[in-house]
């Protein structure tokens, strides 16, 4: 008699597109966490290179998720991890950004004022920290992480940060959480 093989969960494929290397590295830390809960989700981290601010990072990413429709099929969730500091510089193409990430389904994670601040509110106690720029949002994590250097691996970032890391910016983060919910990483609720 033959065996049956196991059952395989189909894997959710989840779209992420990324601002930088820095957000990169810290999806593959995401697929760790996702890999270590036995979670049946593949994280597609797309670096969005050369676009740069909102609106052409959104277009970017509509551009490849059309592309990658015709290669892969479609993905079921779909974020834009970026960094807020530009919103001031073109608010109007801002304000375009959140449209046509509307219209194609993306939900936007902007990391509130940079991915440097985004990363320092991993740290207990500075969950609620919100550094006033990108330049203090540097020095600050640099105070609490001196050997932080940008871009950081995934395998670097796990060095620092656990997953209660990740949850503890879930309950300040509405946005952040909502990519949680979507790979199952729902300790945070």
């Amino acid at each position: 008699m033959r065996r049956r093989a196991a059952h395989r969960p189909q894997r959710v494929p989840i779209f992420i597109g990324c601002e930088g290397e820095s957000e990169v590295g810290y999806v593959a830390l995401l697929d760790t966490f996702a890999r270590d809960a036995n979670l049946p989700v593949h994280l597609y981290a797309e670096l969005l290179t050369g676009a740069g601010d909102p609106l052409s990072r959104v277009e970017r990413a509509v551009m490849r998720l059309q592309h990658l429709a015709s290669r892969r099929g479609t993905f079921r969730h779909r974020f834009i991890l970026m960094d807020d500091d530009q919103v001031a510089e073109a608010p109007d193409r801002a304000e375009r950004a959140r449209t046509l990430a509307r219209q194609n389904s993306i939900q936007l994670i902007w990391q509130q004022p940079c991915h440097e601040a985004f990363l320092l509110r991993h740290h207990l106690g500075r969950d609620t920290h919100r550094p006033p720029d990108s330049p203090n949002a540097g020095r600050a994590l640099e105070r609490e992480w001196p050997q932080y250097r940008k871009p950081m691996a995934a395998i670097d970032l796990r060095a620092r940060m656990d997953i209660e890391a990740v949850y503890r910016v879930a309950r300040v983060e509405p946005e952040f959480a909502a990519l949680l919910r979507a790979i199952g990483l729902t300790g945070f609720e």
